[in-house]
C-alpha cells in the first residue's frame, strides 16, 4: 500500500484552511512580561502563549486555529472540558469525588478549559494575545492508541528554497478532529432552509460551464509568508467588512419556448434515452446498437435553449439566480442584497465581465447594519459596493484578471460616467505599491526577514492603520485588516491579514451568538 495511503492525518473536501487543525514546529520561545510561569511563541504566524518548559523549540506539535470547535471525544480522553463540565471528562469520578470533598481548587488543576462545545476562542494572558491552542502528540494517542506509531516530522514537507511547510488537516484516523465553529444563529436556519427548499425543484439551469466562477478562498498571509521575498512587488489595500456580492454579465443558457408538438417530442425522446441508458444488453452488438440509437436521439431531441448573454449574481456561496424560475429566498438577512445590486449594475457591464465586490453599510431601506457596528460613513439605510476584483471572461470560458489598481481605476471611471450611481460605489483604498523591501528597508535580509516583514506588516499603524479604529466608520470599530496581493501573480490569490482587535471584537460577538455569514458559509 502506499504511504500516502496509510497516512491517519487527512483533510476532508469540506475544510477550511483559516479554521482547522495543523501539524506546526513550536518556534522561539519568548518570556512575556509580568509573568515568570508563561512564554510566547508563534504558532505559524500567529502569537500563542504556552507554560514555561511545556514544550521544546522545534517540537512537533498539533494546533488548533482560532474559532475551530474539537472533537469531543479527544478532549474528554485528555479531560479538557472545564470545571462545569467535568462529567464529560474520562477522570469525572475522580473530579468529582474532590468536589464532595469540598476540594474544589484541586479539581480544577484535574480539568481544563473547554466549554460543551469545544470551542477554540482567542484570550489575553498577561496582555499578550493567544490565538489556538496547541497539543503534544501524547494527547492525541490517549485518544487514539493506534496513532502510536505515527510519526508527525514525516508529515511536513520542504520547497525547492528550503522553506518548511506545516500539514493542515481537519480529519484524524476517518474522524473529523476540527471544524469551523458556528454557534446555531436565526440566519444560519434560514439560509438553510431556503436552501433545502431550492433542492428537487424542477426548474431550468441557466448555468454555462466554466463562465461564471465564486471568489477564491483568501488565505492568510501569515501561512503564506513563504512567497514572499524583499523584491516580492505586492499591492495592499484595506480588507472592509460587509458582505460579498459577485455580478457578472455571462454567457447563459436561455430557455426556449417549445410548441406542443415540441415538448410532446422531448418529452418522448427523453423516456426512450432513459430507458437506454438503463439497460444492460448482453451481448457487445447489442449495446453498439443502442449506442448509436442514443447518439441519434440526442441529435434529434429539440432545443430547449440557446446561448446568451445575461445577467448572473450571487452572495459568496449562492448563486441567486441560477434558475430560470425560483429563487434561493433572501438568506442571511430579511432581505436579498445581493440581487438588489445585481440588478443594479449588470446593465452596465461589457459582455464576460465579472465585478466580486463587497457590500457595506446597512441594509437597504432600514436600519440594520450589514455587519454590527461597522457602518463605514452611511447613514441609516444606506449602503454602498467597494468592487475589489474584476475579471473577464470569454465564450470558451477563459479569464483574464486585472490588477487591483486597474480595479480601482474603473470604479472611479464609472462613477463619473454615471453620478446617478456614484453613491453606491466606493473604490477600494490602497494603502501602499511597491516591493515589502521597500516598505520596511531597515529590516535585514536574513533567515529571520520573513518573521520581522509579518510582525511589521501585523504591527504597521502608520501606513496600513492596523490595530487603530476604522477611520472610514463613524462607530468605534477597530480595522478588520488589510489583503495583500502579488503583481502579475501567475495565479489569482489574495492574502488577508486581520488586526487581533478585530480578532478579540469578533470571539466577544461569537460569545453572544452573533456570527456574521462570511463565516457561516
Amino acid at each position: 500500500m502506499d504511504k500516502t495511503e496509510k497516512r491517519m492525518f487527512s483533510a476532508s473536501e469540506d475544510m477550511k484552511k483559516e479554521y482547522c487543525a495543523k501539524i506546526v514546529r513550536i518556534g522561539e520561545m519568548k518570556p512575556i512580561e509580568g509573568s515568570d510561569f508563561l512564554m510566547q511563541t508563534m504558532m505559524d504566524g500567529f502569537s500563542c502563549v504556552v507554560a514555561k518548559g511545556a514544550f521544546e523549540v522545534g517540537e512537533p506539535v498539533i494546533y488548533c486555529l482560532n474559532e475551530t470547535a474539537i472533537n469531543k471525544k479527544f478532549l474528554a480522553a485528555n479531560n479538557q472540558f472545564e470545571i462545569g463540565e467535568y462529567e464529560l471528562n474520562a477522570n469525572a469520578k475522580e473530579v468529582g469525588a474532590l468536589i464532595a470533598e469540598g476540594k474544589k481548587d484541586e479539581a480544577k488543576r484535574m480539568v481544563g478549559f473547554f466549554s460543551k462545545h469545544g470551542r477554540v476562542r482567542m484570550i489575553r494572558l498577561r496582555g499578550c494575545p493567544s490565538f489556538g491552542c496547541i497539543f503534544k502528540f501524547d494527547s492525541l494517542v490517549r485518544w487514539k492508541p493506534k496513532l502510536a506509531g505515527e510519526d508527525l516530522e514525516s508529515y511536513f514537507t520542504v520547497d525547492e528554497n528550503g522553506y518548511e511547510h506545516p500539514f493542515n488537516f481537519d480529519t484524524v484516523d476517518g474522524e473529523l478532529f476540527a471544524e469551523v465553529y458556528v454557534p446555531r444563529t436565526r440566519g444560519s436556519k434560514r439560509a438553510m432552509s431556503a436552501a433545502h427548499r431550492q433542492r428537487g425543484k424542477n426548474l431550468f439551469d441557466r448555468m454555462v460551464p466554466g463562465q461564471f466562477v465564486f471568489h477564491y478562498d483568501t488565505d492568510q498571509l501569515r501561512d503564506n509568508m513563504w512567497r514572499f521575498k524583499p523584491d516580492t512587488h505586492v499591492t495592499i489595500s484595506v480588507k472592509q467588512h460587509g458582505t460579498s456580492v459577485i455580478i457578472g454579465n455571462l454567457l447563459t443558457r436561455i430557455p426556449i419556448k417549445l410548441s406542443v408538438v415540441q415538448s410532446a417530442t422531448r418529452r418522448a425522446v427523453e423516456q426512450r434515452m432513459k430507458h437506454l441508458q438503463q439497460s444492460r444488453p448482453r451481448f457487445p452488438w447489442l449495446r453498439r446498437m443502442a449506442q448509436r440509437e442514443l447518439e441519434g436521439l440526442k441529435a434529434s431531441m429539440p432545443e430547449s435553449f440557446r446561448l446568451g448573454y445575461g445577467p448572473l449574481f450571487s452572495s459568496r456561496t449562492v448563486v441567486k439566480n441560477q434558475y430560470a424560475s425560483g429563487n434561493v429566498g433572501p438568506g442571511f438577512y430579511d432581505m436579498d442584497i445581493w440581487s438588489e445590486y445585481g440588478n443594479l449594475f449588470y446593465r452596465y457591464l461589457p459582455k464576460g465581465m465579472t465585478i466580486y465586490g463587497e457590500i457595506c453599510g446597512y441594509l437597504s431601506g432600514v436600519s440594520q447594519m450589514v455587519q454590527d457596528q461597522y457602518d463605514y460613513g452611511c447613514r441609516p439605510g444606506e449602503n454602498f459596493m467597494m468592487p475589489y476584483r474584476i475579471t473577464e471572461t470569454n465564450a470558451e470560458g477563459r479569464h483574464e484578471e486585472w490588477s487591483v489598481q486597474r480595479v480601482h481605476d474603473w470604479t472611479v471611471r464609472f462613477m463619473q460616467e454615471h453620478p446617478d450611481l456614484a453613491g453606491r460605489l466606493r473604490p477600494i483604498t490602497i494603502l501602499y505599491s511597491g516591493t515589502l523591501g521597500q516598505l520596511y528597508p531597515d529590516i535585514a535580509d536574513d533567515d529571520h526577514w520573513r518573521d520581522n516583514i509579518l510582525q511589521s506588516l501585523a504591527c504597521d499603524a502608520k501606513t496600513l492603520g492596523m490595530e487603530q479604529r476604522e477611520p472610514l466608520c463613524k462607530n468605534k470599530v477597530p480595522r478588520e485588516g488589510v489583503v495583500l496581493r502579488i503583481d502579475d501573480d501567475t495565479m489569482p490569490e489574495a492574502f488577508k491579514l486581520k488586526s487581533n482587535l478585530f480578532f478579540e471584537r469578533e470571539s466577544k460577538l461569537i460569545d453572544k451568538g452573533q456570527v456574521d455569514m462570511e463565516v457561516q458559509s
